[in-house]
């Protein structure tokens, strides 16, 4: 018989075993490595696309808080405010809709969600003002108010949620 066939009856040589085991383990290893790599990535792309959409939402707000202080003074008449409004809206469903298609990390997901609930509820509350102009009906005003209200709430969970996995925003 021949020493081929010899060795091949006799199985894998444990030098053989040993280069199979060293390869499987650097290969698992790669794999984990880029499993954590990209996770990693899609957590950072998050955060700078987050915060950069709150710190536009932000100064949308700031925008419409200052107008709204011009209109309450009566610097402002109903209908530039409601012109003002409907620029502010176009703007607000702008962020609303890109934070919408974000790619959200798993740790952030809830946090995600009330951020988006609060510029909603926001978004919602200057439509109802905008009616209020219009109509001058107080249930319009008040709606309007207590979605506000619903924003801010929002806004706070998402914030204490964010800070909590260690993620500040603007």
């Amino acid at each position: 018989m021949s020493k081929t066939r010899s060795r091949a009856a006799k199985g894998i040589s444990p030098r053989m075993t040993a280069v199979i085991i060293l390869v499987g383990v650097i290969a698992a290893i790669v794999v984990v490595s880029l499993m954590i790599y990209t996770e990693r990535s899609r957590q950072e792309n998050y955060v700078i696309a987050i915060q950069r959409l709150n710190a536009e939402a932000k100064q949308i707000t700031e925008h419409y808080n200052k107008e709204y202080a011009l209109w309450e003074k009566g610097l402002i008449d109903d209908a530039s405010m409601m012109e003002i409004i409907d620029s502010i809206l176009m703007n607000q469903e702008r962020v609303i809709n890109t934070m919408k298609s974000l790619n959200v990390p798993d740790i952030y997901k809830e946090a995600h969600e009330y951020n988006v609930k609060s510029l909603e509820y926001e978004y919602e509350s200057n439509k109802y003002f905008k009616r209020y102009l219009e109509s001058k009906d107080e249930v319009e005003l008040k709606r309007s108010e207590e979605l506000f209200q619903l924003s801010f709430e929002y806004e706070m969970k998402a914030l204490n949620l964010y800070r909590s996995n260690g993620l500040f925003l603007p």
